[in-house]
């Protein structure tokens, strides 16, 4: 019941994430770059991805440097040659919408519905809206620069998205269901212990996170997996407005350093919570507040809690 759960339980999720979490069974060691290494080269003496290093690591580019250690899984070597039939492959995440198959997203990207279900480890052919894929890289989905607050085209791609008729999400519905109130309680506790936690761009542990990598990381302790950008994330779960906001919803806004979008975890009293570029840390907010009021662009519902009857 989560009606047991203490802060003694909290604290044990968090050190989780202190220490960094791993899939059961997946051991790894250290490795630091030599000069004239690169991730390519690295991925092939160890025999694993260049997208499970980045994963590992935390990395946005292939970018690395000497004297940089990186994080290498050492076990599961068949779960990953799966996972990655073709290593040199670059691959982007996907999001399934209402209406996509297997088959017609594997008319799309040119793999079998086989040879998808192998890259991303599933058992049937049955996919839920706002699901996450990964596929081999199309070109499809780089009308932006994926990194966040870096940027770029005058009106914000997240702005378009808001205003404009590709945004489905009128329709579109949560990613699922609190146990209970105390579960989404519990959520918001975790979403706090998180203040003063260090911003970095492109970052993605408590040494350095950056505002979608944080609210993307709240969410996997609770079991949802969520796309590593704010464009994507954007996209999906369910519209709501700010006076219909609850605790757990996300919160857009469209700032002066992010043309992507910036993203933050709404914990109730007109108050969320997030990485902050301004402050470099983690910290608390009000939308009421002139700068957040003026550029606020929605709020996304991925959780529902369910109604008393």
């Amino acid at each position: 019941m989560m009606g047991r759960w203490t802060f003694l339980e909290v604290g044990i999720v968090v050190l989780s994430m202190l220490f960094g979490f791993h899939p059961k069974g997946l051991a790894e060691e250290r490795y630091t770059v030599k000069p004239g290494d690169s991730l390519y080269k690295i991925s092939k003496s160890f025999g694993v991805s260049t997208e499970v290093l980045k994963k590992m690591n935390g990395l946005e580019g292939n970018g690395i440097k000497p004297k940089q250690v990186l994080i290498i899984p050492t076990q599961n070597e068949k779960q990953t040659r799966a996972t990655n039939k073709s290593p040199s492959v670059e691959t982007e995440s996907y999001i399934v919408r209402k209406g996509d198959s297997l088959y017609t997203i594997s008319k799309k990207v040119g793999l079998s519905v086989g040879e998808i279900k192998r890259m991303n480890q599933l058992r049937s052919a049955a996919l839920r809206v706002g699901q996450v894929l990964n596929l081999p890289k199309t070109g499809l989905g780089d009308e932006v620069e994926e990194a966040e607050e870096l940027g770029g085209s005058e009106e914000s791609t997240v702005e378009r998205l808001a205003e404009g008729s590709v945004d489905k999400q009128e329709v579109a519905e949560s990613l699922g269901k609190w146990s209970n109130p105390e579960e989404r309680n519990l959520f918001i506790r975790v979403v706090k212990t998180f203040l003063g936690a260090p911003y970095r761009l492109g970052g993605s542990t408590l040494k350095g996170i950056d505002c979608s990598a944080f609210v993307k990381k709240i969410y996997e302790i609770f079991n949802t997996h969520l796309p590593r950008t704010a464009r994507e994330q954007f996209q999906i779960g369910k519209k709501v407005e700010k006076h219909e906001l609850e605790e757990g919803d996300l919160v857009f806004f469209k700032t002066r350093r992010s043309n992507n979008g910036h993203v933050g975890i709404y914990i109730g009293n007109n108050e969320f919570v997030h990485a902050s570029n301004l402050d470099k840390k983690v910290k608390v907010d009000n939308l009421g507040t002139p700068y957040f009021s003026k550029r606020f662009l929605k709020g996304v519902r991925l959780k529902e809690l369910e109604k008393e009857t």
